[in-house]
């Protein structure tokens, strides 16, 4: 007998390939409704119908699939970085460790979330955080003055950082004098990488922002900022992590009251948040974190926002669905009516697997709809 092998048919998929349709999809900016793609097994693809010959290889997957959840202020050194990935996120951005070892993080190995990374944070001769006792040695690197900054940040950049953070904590201790900070945001920006700013103590957001930094990687906590900070740190387009939950991990302290009253006027006045946790600072939970989000839409940001804050991507042409993997994140519901309440409780119960989990999962049910002719629907919720 001739071996006949298995040939793409018209919409570009091969004989094996599996067709999934779920309840929504965010593509970006929304959520489109029902929505059905070709899975290769690495990727899945948006299609406008399932092939005749493809019926018995349909299968309804209930929930909503994001192509990514993104924690933006992560310790990965001090978490579980598998059980991250189960709990939602499938984006992590490590603010700070040992340089070799962070950049083992950047493999491209599945069953953990993929990961950017700062390499070790920036800090005077003992400055925070060199003694207090959650970095391990190599994770901070102390620089006494402007050229061993700028060789400092090409030595991270060289291991993989794509951002460089910098300590400015008062409260600790020293910190790195303005020319040296000075320093760093050029050099960074000269190596095309943005630098975030751990500002602690009065004054250090202003020194923060007049030095060109792009991103708080906390909400300030330590002082209220007056209005024309907020509105400079606003027209200069720097973006700041949210990490209010570690202000009390659910019992919020008075530096949770101060940085949720940041946190509102920088995002009334047009400022852009990003949801961070700050995990592996206490308590938190090792996936999408319901505080937080809570903590954010009470302090004012309003929901849409807050949904783009963590689910982010670039937004794909209206009323069309991203293609989407090899990593995605599955809520199993549809989207609520009211984001606002409904939001943290059902953007928390997340799941972050792979395309090829979720395609053998959907065959092993063996739960196929051979009558279906599932289209994309634009159905708008958010």
């Amino acid at each position: 007998m001739t071996h006949v092998p298995d040939l793409p048919d018209r919409s570009g998929a091969a004989a094996g390939d599996l067709y999934l349709t779920v309840d929504a999809v965010w593509n970006g900016r929304r959520f489109l409704g029902e929505t059905t793609f070709r899975s290769d097994g690495e990727r899945l693809h948006p299609v406008t119908d399932v092939p005749a010959h493809a019926r018995t290889r349909h299968h309804r997957i209930a929930g909503t699939l994001f192509p990514r959840l993104t924690d933006h202020h992560t310790h990965l050194g001090l978490t579980d970085q598998h059980a991250l990935l189960s709990g939602g996120i499938t984006h992590a951005i490590d603010l700070g460790w040992i340089p070799a070892v962070a950049a083992g993080w950047l493999t491209d190995d599945l069953t953990r979330p993929a990961v950017a990374i700062v390499g070790s944070l920036l800090t005077c001769v003992g400055g925070y955080p060199v003694n207090a006792g959650w970095g391990p040695p190599g994770s901070s690197t102390e620089v006494g003055g402007e050229r061993e900054a700028r060789l400092a940040v090409r030595a991270n950049v060289m291991l993989g950082a794509s951002r460089i953070k910098v300590t400015l904590n008062t409260v600790a201790g020293e910190t790195v004098d303005d020319r040296i900070l000075r320093g760093i945001v050029s050099e960074s920006h000269a190596q095309g990488v943005p630098v975030t700013v751990h500002v602690e103590g009065a004054g250090q957001t202003a020194r923060a922002v007049a030095a060109g930094a792009d991103q708080l990687a906390h909400t300030p906590f330590t002082e209220r900022l007056d209005d024309a900070l907020i509105a400079e740190c606003v027209r200069r387009g720097m973006n700041w992590v949210s990490t209010l939950d570690i202000h009390g991990w659910g019992d919020p302290t008075e530096h949770h009251r101060i940085a949720s009253d940041n946190l509102g006027r920088f995002a009334r006045a047009g400022g852009t948040v990003l949801y961070g946790t700050d995990l592996g600072n206490g308590p938190l939970p090792v996936g999408v974190n319901a505080r937080e989000l809570r903590g954010m839409l009470d302090a004012g940001v309003p929901a849409e926002a807050v949904l783009r804050s963590i689910a982010g991507g670039r937004p794909t042409p209206e009323g069309t669905a991203p293609t989407i993997g090899p990593r995605i994140a599955l809520v199993p519901s549809p989207p609520p009516e009211d984001l606002t309440d409904a939001l943290p409780d059902w953007l928390a119960d997340a799941r972050g697997l792979t395309v090829a989990r979720l395609t053998a999962s959907a065959h092993d049910t063996n739960s196929h709809d051979t009558d279906s002719h599932a289209t994309s629907s634009t159905e708008d919720h958010a």
